[in-house]
């Protein structure tokens, strides 16, 4: 009777064993499933930093959402093929994720890139060109020699402007300001703000500099934009078609399907977005 109730327990604790395994392979299994097909997400980060404040991360916050994106089963692919299914001539895996940085701060490669290398992940920075050739800002930029070591790595590296990441006065007593990109600006030299034609000859000769440094420097054959602070209006997006580039990246949030050439990024670079709020995010795009 004793070795019956033994082996009645035995079978018991097998059984629990079975059910944990199944339950545990359940849920791997669901968490690997297609959360959505011929779709990407892109994902938006700017600075990180140790310190976090506005739109910079602490390293550990940004291994955690890359993770949770190896956990949950999403694809992380390069730019170059987003930028291929964008425009009809190529295919993606399901879940696939574009993980994009703006500006160009020398934290991508002191912080992200090694997070990045963890995962086997690649990423896209969107650089300002005047702050990579004088590095006059106060947050140290990505030097051109560290830009072509990494994209030895698999690491691109595309347009945020050359100088026109900036506000500036719109008016004489300077009461509004505005975006460099997609206002004409106020001259004090002239006392006046800029013509139509000073506008777009501005903008086209930044649009021509950042992709002829981009291809002298890297030698970059496509050519995409981040629009700074991700404002546009349809004078400057043109100037920049005639400038060659084909893809345009926004700060709008949504997933993006096939034919477009305004892409929708998710902004996952702030301190308020949790592990559960990242997800919840990923989520709602699904």
């Amino acid at each position: 009777m004793v070795r019956v109730k033994g082996i009645a327990a035995l079978l018991i604790i097998a059984l629990t064993i079975t059910w944990q395994v199944s339950q545990n392979q359940l849920k791997a299994a669901a968490d690997k499933t297609a959360h959505y097909k011929n779709k990407v997400i892109v994902l938006m980060y700017h600075h990180i930093d140790v310190k976090e404040s506005g739109a910079t991360i602490s390293p550990s916050r940004f291994e955690t959402h890359m993770k949770l994106l190896k956990e949950k089963g999403y694809r992380v692919i390069s730019i170059e093929q987003f930028a291929k299914f964008m425009q009809n001539k190529g295919k993606v895996p399901d879940n696939a994720v574009v993980i994009t940085f703006d500006d160009g701060y020398q934290s991508f490669n002191q912080y992200a890139v090694p997070i990045m290398n963890k995962y086997k992940f690649v990423a896209a920075d969107f650089i300002i060109g005047t702050s990579s050739d004088n590095q006059n800002v106060h947050t140290k930029h990505l030097s051109w020699d560290t830009m072509r070591k990494l994209k030895k790595e698999g690491f691109s590296f595309y347009s945020h402007t050359y100088n026109q990441h900036d506000y500036a006065p719109l008016d004489r007593n300077e009461h509004k300001a505005g975006p460099k990109l997609s206002n004409p600006i106020y001259l004090p030299d002239k006392g006046r703000v800029e013509t139509k034609k000073e506008y777009m000859a501005r903008v086209e000769a930044d649009a021509v500099q950042i992709e002829k440094r981009l291809r002298e420097e890297l030698n970059n054959t496509y050519q995409m934009l981040a629009f700074p602070f991700g404002v546009f209006n349809s004078t400057a997006k043109q100037l920049e078609v005639d400038a060659g580039v084909t893809l345009f990246f926004t700060t709008h949030p949504g997933i993006n399907s096939q034919g477009s050439d305004e892409v929708f990024r998710l902004n996952a670079g702030t301190p308020t977005l949790s592990a559960n709020k990242f997800l919840d995010m990923m989520i709602k795009m699904e």
